[in-house]
């Protein structure tokens, strides 16, 4: 009897679970198994083939990925999207009819065929009078079909076009100057191409509309004198350029000329220090140069980017915090995570008065000097996670007694941290009336069941005294 029982309770809880499922993602019944509904969203994987929709749909945004897709002129009826990605869906140049995508000709907004099989764009493509974002990333499509035509219909609407083949393919050698057409362009981004040279009317046709650009994974030899044509320009990312090393940014710019210029990355570029360069953007404000080898951050390579708030050298092969950081005045935020630091000595970061995050993530640091952050007063957040420390640094005690009023975050997380009476320093400095700031130290005990602060704040105060925090 209870058998009888449950198999009708799970049948009948498999049944409100199937019926509650098609009331929430109201789909053809082909595609329920390999689609998901998330609000005006629908998230699909190794779909065959897209249904119409039996009748008006309220979904805005539809996306397919990872599958053997079959595209049909019937396909988009009722649908209404105003997004369509269709990525990794093993789309070739025959997969599309010019009656596809009946009924979004003046709804959709945004297209991505990235990570397909096509080596020509789409004709189809004209038929969208409102296109404003579209992604052929990752398809072996070669300089000389970027069609022309198809570029000057949809370049009076177009603002974000992202372009390159698979990282390593070399359809992709020349420039496709028929870029000229899309006139509105204010994003582009270049994923990969087999390109080591660009004419410096690349850019030619958008020059005072282009707001972002992202060349990555190319065989340049050197940074394209064709950006220095981009008069509004704000965001540069150039990563992944391998071939250019310091010789490549040797270009002459002249200082000011582009001055929105805020945001750049200089990931992988294989550059061994700040390229003189830099100091041309008087209003330069973020700078990323990951995965570098910088051997050689001298005190005069400093001066070129004087103007930062914000620095990231991750993977940077760095072995001791660059004395020249110590020029930039206005630094706020400093990431040096992923390097092979072995120690943060007292005079480090003395003059680094300004930070407000510094993160020393996943470095095997040896010695932390008790001063090492004493001039660190305004610091938000201090990330000290899996640097394989045992104890919690006495450097904080200077640090949050010297600290401005407000508070601040001490990641010590993945590290395995020793929770004893040791501590009765810590929760003394808490407790201290003339302690200005606030703070709450993030991560684990790794001798009692605990975070770090619960123990601080539950089990210290027994505790009769602890080790005295001063440098040996």
């Amino acid at each position: 009897m209870k058998t009888v029982i449950l198999v009708l309770s799970l049948s009948l809880f498999q049944l409100v679970s199937s019926i509650t499922r098609r009331q929430i993602c109201m789909l053809p019944s082909s595609m329920l198994e390999k689609c998901q509904c998330q609000g005006d969203i629908v998230k699909c994987d190794d779909l065959d083939s897209i249904v119409p929709q039996v009748r008006g749909s309220n979904f805005l945004r539809l996306e397919v990925r990872n599958s053997n897709l079959t595209i049909t002129s019937s396909s988009f009826h009722h649908w209404a999207l105003t997004e369509v990605l269709l990525e990794n869906c093993q789309l070739t140049d025959s997969s599309f009819h010019p009656g596809d995508f009946q009924g979004l000709e003046d709804s959709l907004r945004l297209l991505s065929l990235k990570d397909n099989e096509l080596t020509t764009l789409p004709r189809l493509l004209s038929k969208f009078t409102k296109i404003k974002t579209l992604d052929v990333s990752g398809n072996p499509i070669p300089h000389y079909n970027f069609n022309e035509d198809i570029l000057r219909d949809i370049g009076d609407t177009l603002l974000s076009f992202t372009f390159g083949t698979k990282i390593g393919g070399t359809e992709l050698s020349q420039w496709p100057l028929t870029l000229t057409q899309l006139v509105k362009l204010q994003e582009l981004i270049l994923t990969a191409a087999d390109i080591t040279i660009m004419p410096t009317t690349s850019f030619h046709g958008f020059e005072g509309t282009l707001l972002r650009l992202t060349l990555a994974n190319t065989k340049l030899r050197s940074v394209p004198l064709a950006i220095s044509r981009l008069r509004y320009l704000q965001y540069l990312h150039f990563d992944h350029n391998q071939n250019v090393g310091d010789y490549g940014f040797r270009i002459p710019l002249i200082k000011g000329v582009q001055p929105f210029l805020n945001q750049m990355s200089l990931k992988d570029d294989n550059i061994t220090t700040f390229p003189e360069v830099l100091q041309s953007f008087d209003r330069l404000d973020q700078l990323n140069m990951d995965e570098n080898n910088l051997k050689f951050v001298s005190d005069k390579s400093a001066k070129s980017v004087t103007q930062i708030t914000s620095l990231s050298l991750q993977h940077s092969g760095i072995t001791r915090i660059p004395g020249a950081i110590q020029d930039i005045p206005y630094l706020n935020i400093l990431d040096l995570s992923n390097n092979s630091i072995h120690a943060i000595e007292t005079n480090d970061l003395k003059e680094s008065a300004e930070l407000l995050n510094l993160k020393l993530n996943n470095n095997p640091i040896l010695y932390i000097s008790d001063k090492a952050f004493v001039n660190q007063t305004k610091l938000h957040r201090l990330e000290l996670k899996g640097i394989e420390i045992k104890r919690v640094p006495c450097a904080l005690e200077a640090m949050i007694r010297r600290h401005q009023p407000g508070y601040i975050i001490v990641d010590l997380s993945n590290n395995k941290i020793e929770c004893n009476c040791g501590l009765k320093w810590l929760f003394d400095v808490k407790n201290d009336r003339l302690t200005r700031t606030r703070f709450r130290i993030v991560g684990n005990c790794d001798t009692v069941d605990k975070t770090i602060q619960d123990y601080l704040d539950s089990d210290l105060a027994t505790c009769s005294n602890g080790i005295n925090c001063t440098d040996s």
